[in-house]
């Protein structure tokens, strides 16, 4: 689910929503970055097809990272969540 507007709360705001689309984010403003994208092994979501060709994959995680990037504090942090296992869990 895409919010427009974050969670605010004692200065700290927290969006939830396709980062792609967030777009009220000053350039250089974000000290954290916390994600769970795609990993393009078919796994349902009901906004991302994660089933898309590796070049487009490719092309998608440079954008994301970029973005996220430009949107970072020199001294930001990303967490990225990457499965141990990231094999496709459907049987």
């Amino acid at each position: 689910m895409y919010n427009k507007y974050p969670y605010t709360q004692n200065n700290i705001q927290i969006f939830n929503g396709d980062f792609l689309k967030l777009e009220n984010i000053p350039i250089n403003s974000i000290d954290l970055i916390v994600t769970s994208p795609p990993y393009n092994i078919g796994m349902e979501y009901s906004t991302y097809n994660d089933s898309i060709s590796y070049a487009d994959y490719l092309s998608f995680t440079e954008n994301w990272l970029s973005k996220a990037l430009m949107l970072s504090k020199d001294d930001g942090r990303l967490c990225i969540n990457i499965p141990i296992d990231k094999s496709n869990r459907r049987s």
